[in-house]
């Protein structure tokens, strides 16, 4: 009986760390509605997917990692992890690929009106 309350920091550790990851598939989402011209079924359908992948990710590491059960501190780990990776991801990441981005469309417009 001991060692599930010895393991619950490791558990709820490994459950934000998951809540990251689940974010980075909900980035990637956004990367690629970018990438596809801001379409908006094929926005919906990569949220879907990134959805999809979070649910499995949680399912399978709360399956591994604690044994199935579903506490409250399993969900609360999981979307505190979400939360600070968007807050993070939004603030930092996705800027500088926007601007790493329209770097590069510039630069490649300068080349080709160079080229003519």
């Amino acid at each position: 009986m001991l060692y599930p309350t010895l393991s619950q920091p490791l558990i709820f550790f490994i459950l934000f760390l998951t809540g990251v990851l689940s974010g980075v598939f909900f980035d990637i989402a956004k990367i690629l509605k970018h990438l596809s011209k801001k379409k908006n079924f094929l926005f919906q359908f990569f949220l879907f997917v990134a959805t999809v992948l979070s649910f499995f990710l949680f399912y399978e590491v709360n399956l591994n990692i604690n044994y199935g059960q579903l506490r409250f501190y399993t969900f609360i780990a999981f979307l505190i992890g979400l939360t600070v990776e968007q807050f993070f991801s939004n603030k930092l990441i996705a800027n500088y690929i926007k601007n790493l981005y329209n770097r590069l469309c510039e630069k490649r417009k300068k080349s080709k009106n160079s080229k003519d």
